[in-house]
C-alpha cells in the first residue's frame, strides 16, 4: 500500500524541511504502510513512523535487488508499561541462497539512524532499547540463515551493543529468533544501526532463506518522569536471549 500523508503529517514534514532535520522527499508510514526500499533511496532515504525519524545511510548487496524489498511501517497495537508505543519497520522481501551449493554467502547490509522527532524529544519521549525478529530457516548441514547489527548511540559515537538472530542447521539445530537489548534508563534521542544479513547452504539440496527482518525501538519517558513512575521493576529487565 502506498503511505498517504494526512494534512497534519505533511505539515510535520514541511516544518521538518525547514529546520534541517529532514529533506521535503521524508515519506510518511503508518502501521502496515509500505515502500519499496528501491524507491525510498531514491527519494533520499527518509521516512518517519509516528514519533521516529529514519534514515538510510547506505545500501549495499550484489544479490538482493532493493525494488524487490519492502519497508513496512510498524506501530505496535498497545502502549507498553509508561504509555509508550513500541515503533520500528520491517523488511519484507525474497532473502536467502539463491543458488546453493556455489559457496557463496548472499549477503546484504543496511546502515540507518532513528531519531525522536524533535517535537516529541522535548515532551521527554526516549529510545531505551531495541528489538530484532525474523523467521529465518535453513536445510542441510553447514547451512544457516543470520543477521547480526551494531547499535551506536548517534550523537556520542559511543558503542551500545550488538544483537543476533540466527537459524543454523547444526546437530542439533542452533536457532534464535528474536533478540533484544536494554540500555540505559536514562534514555537516548537517536541511534545508528549497521544490520549484517547473511544466507549460505554448501551443499545443492540445501536451503537458507528468510522473508521477514522487524526492527522494533521501545521508549520510555524522560528520567524524571520516569522516576516518578518507579524504576525498580524496570531495572530487573534484563537482556533476553
Amino acid at each position: 500500500m502506498t503511505p498517504i500523508r494526512s494534512a497534519a503529517s505533511l505539515a510535520l514534514v514541511l516544518a521538518l524541511a525547514g529546520t534541517g532535520s529532514a529533506s521535503a522527499s521524508v515519506v510518511v508510514l503508518g502501521n502496515g504502510d509500505s515502500i519499496k526500499l528501491e524507491d525510498l533511496i531514491a527519494g533520499g532515504g527518509q521516512f518517519i513512523v509516528e514519533d521516529k525519524l529514519f534514515t538510510i545511510e547506505s545500501w549495499r548487496s550484489d544479490v538482493f535487488s532493493a525494488g524487490n524489498i519492502s519497508v513496512i511501517g510498524f506501530i505496535s497495537l498497545n502502549p507498553n508499561q509508561w504509555g509508550q508505543y513500541n515503533v520500528g519497520f520491517d523488511l519484507v522481501g525474497p532473502f536467502g541462497d539463491g543458488t546453493p551449493g556455489d559457496q557463496v554467502v548472499h549477503e546484504g547490509n543496511i546502515q540507518y539512524t532513528v531519531e525522536v522527532l524533535p517535537q516529541y524529544y522535548q515532551q521527554g519521549v526516549r529510545l531505551f532499547d531495541i528489538g530484532l525478529v525474523f523467521n529465518g530457516s535453513s536445510g542441510g548441514p553447514g547451512s544457516f540463515s543470520r543477521v547480526d547489527e551494531t547499535v551506536f548511540d548517534l550523537d556520542t559515537n559511543t558503542f551500545l551493543g550488538n544483537l543476533s538472530v540466527f537459524y543454523n542447521d547444526n546437530t542439533p539445530p542452533q536457532v534464535q529468533l528474536s533478540d533484544e537489548d536494554v540500555f540505559s534508563l536514562a534514555g537516548y534521542r537517536a541511534f545508528e544501526v549497521n544490520k549484517n544479513m547473511k544466507f549460505f547452504s554448501p551443499t545443492a539440496g540445501g536451503f537458507a532463506t528468510a522473508s521477514f527482518i522487524r526492527q522494533e525501538f521501545s521508549q520510555i519517558p524522560a528520567p524524571g518522569a520516569l522516576a516518578l513512575l518507579g524504576a525498580a521493576g524496570l531495572a530487573a529487565r534484563r537482556r533476553r536471549r
